[in-house]
């Protein structure tokens, strides 16, 4: 333990990399319950005013609605299908370096999403290695989402789409 947590008078935070490093590390301990996913969801919308309770809403009640729907049969076990839903972030004027990009940025929440292995075969289509068709049709049913991207996360890898998902934020 660092000596300065020691002290009861000071109040020390953790940084930003040990807060990332703890998160990967907590994903990364459940690999033998479940797969961890990276899901990027965009949004159609007009408007320059970015209004994030809108969009998150929009994400957690519709479209991990379909997930779940989709990867749990029994609607009384709908609301725990997924371990963890929680590790999203909206973004709408964030863009890389690298990307050439038009003016427009649009509105999109980038998530990791855990899903449990006895439910994979629901999820993900192992031999097309896609999301199943189904889940994609049902997303894509949604007015208001524009694409969609899901893509596995493999073991050790988890730490750079924790980074990659947090870039800049405030955790």
């Amino acid at each position: 333990m660092k000596p300065e947590y020691l002290e009861p008078w000071k109040r020390i935070y953790p940084t930003k990399n040990e807060l990332l490093k703890a998160w990967s590390d907590w994903f990364e301990t459940k690999n033998e319950e479940w797969e961890l996913f990276s899901l990027t969801v965009v949004f159609k919308s007009g408007g320059r005013l970015p209004r994030p309770s809108r969009w998150e809403a929009e994400y957690k009640t519709r479209v991990l609605q379909k997930i779940r729907r989709a990867i749990e049969p029994n609607e009384l076990n709908q609301t725990t299908a997924i371990p963890y839903e929680e590790f999203f972030y909206y973004e709408k004027d964030d863009l890389s370096y690298f990307r050439v990009s038009r003016s427009h940025k649009p509105h999109h929440i980038h998530a990791l999403i855990p899903i449990r292995k006895s439910q994979l075969h629901r999820f993900w289509s192992i031999d097309n290695s896609e999301l199943k068709q189904r889940i994609q049709k049902d997303i894509y049913s949604i007015e208001t989402i524009q694409s969609i991207l899901v893509e596995p996360i493999r073991m050790n890898q988890t730490i750079n789409w924790v980074k990659y998902l947090l870039k800049g934020k405030q955790i």
